[in-house]
């Protein structure tokens, strides 16, 4: 049986997988070998290339425009255009020569390729070719340490400022954006400013490092202060980042600053230490770093054992104030910690300061952030990863208590999970008086009996062809009697009587444009009107009708960057010719790509067996 997901190229690439060496551009090499310094994945990505252990369907791994992203080819498409490619003696692998590996002028390197994110690739090389595992968390730690890499060559962004210019900067209306560790300091508000005056009446030995954002230098990304210790050297306290990626660029400028000014990092391992000026404080912030201080001496200390009983206050106090006697004992950390500052944790049964535990929504409680702890996109919050479930379609955990979550059925022995909104990828049914949801792709309407079937499913064990095989022949040799093409020919003879269908009027029928007003996307997405477009720029569900005979040969995956979608439009052309509708589709294209995304997700969802038969088992033919 034969999918066609993925335009006439997957035809030829899903027959047969090579697998050849690895191989990296210069600039993806370097970065990595950047990135080796603290991660030993990037270790492990540097050995694996042009080794012999380590073989994949996919080569010529080069860097993108994007920080989170890399790119490669399919060894397939390489050995399409050099059939004399050789393989290893007395191997199955295929390896390049140098003239093709070190040229990045050669298509291979600049035509074909698809685009990955680096995290997923990273899980692909470990689990799936190198046959080992890998934690959430290391592929974490690996990403932002690529993305700081990509990022961290220019470091003009950053500002030393002190005095009342460290009260501006901490307060939320100069964020760029009000999310991550920056977005959720509790010294942000308006309220915390008279707090600050520790920090604004040091400057000789107290600086606040800002990283200015890169399109309005009017607001920051990231901010983290700078101390003088009693020992003269210097100490760069907890970094606040809207993202995490930027944390490492901090680093890298606080060494570059060291060398620069002939500083030095602090490398006391017994105690941070910092004498502050003569004055007085009525208000405190909440420190990260120097949790203690003396009134008496002035001395800040990092040492939270000095509280209390030794002179100090602690001064975490999220509303200005500070504590004397109060603490709790933490198993977690084998010591007291402060009980405002700190929460309970039921998978570990300990307490933990607030900042390092995850707060579980749907449950009402505090959780550490261990392997039993998952993230949803879809809910945006954390869940037990006992009481989640996985979704392998969506590529993400779901809450299955949660009504909107949905039991899909794959194949007559298997089911995943999906949301309700995503009806592009489901079929809903009422079978014996019950619901039930079955995955798309693998679930096809008979158009000769109107039952519906998966299209791996076999009558019984000793068939040799699964019911898929059988409609597809079925269909075939109706409406192509004799005709023993091979399939991508067969793909281009279907498309031709489709579009001369179109053409003829054929498919613009009552039923096919009722189906369409219908659909679920249409009525949520389609028909509202998107910014720069007003109501008599959209499609009308008439004009949709060309965007349903192209959708066919697309997969998802094609319509991820702005040029693949140009290719879903200059398909459509060759329908709509150089007219109207044409001109149309390009504008809607230019002012709003969320539409054309919609409008395939309508395409994929769409009940073809509205057209007639004849029309419903050409798709079909594309589809099996």
């Amino acid at each position: 049986m034969r999918f066609l997901s993925n335009y006439l190229d997957f035809i030829f690439e899903s027959v047969a997988k090579k697998e050849m060496r690895l191989y990296y551009s210069d600039e993806f090499r370097k970065l990595l070998d950047k990135v080796s310094k603290n991660n030993k994945y990037a270790k492990f990505l540097l050995s694996a290339e042009d080794s012999n252990q380590i073989t994949d369907i996919y080569t010529l791994v080069d860097i993108t425009d994007k920080n989170d992203t890399i790119s490669f080819i399919q060894v397939n498409r390489i050995l399409r255009s050099n059939p004399d490619t050789k393989t290893y003696p007395n191997d199955d692998v295929y390896f390049l020569q140098r003239n093709i590996t070190n040229d990045k002028s050669n298509e291979f390197w600049n035509k074909g390729r698809t685009e990955i994110s680096i995290g997923r690739w990273l899980r692909r090389i470990v689990t799936e070719v190198y046959k080992s595992s890998i934690t959430d968390s290391d592929i974490e730690a690996f990403v932002n340490q690529y993305k700081a890499a990509v990022d961290g060559d220019d470091l003009n962004n950053f500002e030393l400022v002190q005095g009342e210019e460290i009260r501006k900067w901490y307060h939320e209306n100069n964020y760029l954006e009000r999310r991550g560790q920056l977005g959720n300091s509790c010294m942000r508000y308006n309220s915390c400013q008279n707090f600050l005056d520790i920090y604004v009446k040091n400057p000789e030995v107290c600086q606040l490092l800002i990283l200015k954002s890169e399109d309005n230098k009017d607001k920051i990304t990231g901010r983290a202060l700078i101390w003088k210790l009693t020992d003269d050297s210097y100490y760069m306290d907890r970094i606040y980042t809207i993202n995490d990626s930027d944390k490492l660029l901090f680093h890298d400028f606080f060494e570059k600053w060291m060398i620069k000014n002939s500083y030095r990092v602090s490398e006391n391992e017994h105690y941070l230490e910092v004498k502050l000026g003569d004055h007085t404080y009525e208000k405190y912030p909440y420190m990260d770093t120097f949790v203690v201080y003396n009134p008496t001496t002035k001395i800040l200390r990092d040492d939270e054992d000095l509280w209390p009983g030794q002179g100090y206050i602690k001064i975490q106090d999220t509303s200005g104030g500070f504590e004397e006697e109060d603490g709790i004992w933490s198993e977690w950390y084998g010591e007291h910690i402060s009980r405002e500052g700190s929460v309970w944790c039921e998978n570990i049964n300990s307490y933990v300061y607030t900042d390092d535990a995850t707060y579980l929504d749907y449950k009402d409680e505090w959780a550490y952030p261990d392997d039993s702890i998952v993230w949803s996109e879809y809910h945006s919050e954390h869940f037990y990863k006992d009481d989640a479930v996985y979704s392998e379609v969506l590529n993400d955990y779901l809450y299955p208590d949660n009504e909107q979550v949905i039991e899909v059925e794959i194949s007559k022995n298997d089911t995943d999970w999906l949301v309700k909104s995503r009806t592009d990828l489901y079929i809903e049914q009422i079978i014996v008086g019950e619901t039930k949801y079955f995955l798309r792709k693998n679930y096809i309407r008979d158009p000769y009996t109107g039952e519906y079937h998966f299209i791996d499913e076999k009558e019984n064990r000793s068939d040799t062809m699964t019911w898929g095989d059988l409609l597809y022949h079925k269909i075939r040799e109706e409406i192509f009697p004799g005709d023993d093409c091979e399939h991508n020919k067969l793909v281009e003879k279907v498309k031709k009587k489709l579009y001369d269908a179109y053409k003829n009027g054929e498919l613009n029928t009552k039923d096919v444009i009722s189906s369409i007003e219908s659909n679920e996307v249409y009525i949520k997405s389609l028909k509202n009107v998107y910014w720069g477009m007003d109501s008599s720029e959209l499609l009308t569900p008439e004009e949709m009708i060309p965007s349903l005979l192209t959708a066919i040969t697309f997969t998802e995956s094609f319509l991820s960057t702005s040029s693949k979608v140009s290719l879903f439009t200059s398909e459509i052309e060759k329908l709509t010719g150089d007219g109207d509708l044409n001109l149309k589709y390009k504008k809607m294209l230019r002012l709003d790509y969320r539409y054309i995304r919609a409008l395939y997700r309508m395409c994929k969802s769409f009940d073809y067996s509205s057209f007639r038969k004849e029309i419903e088992k050409l798709y079909l033919l594309l589809t099996l």
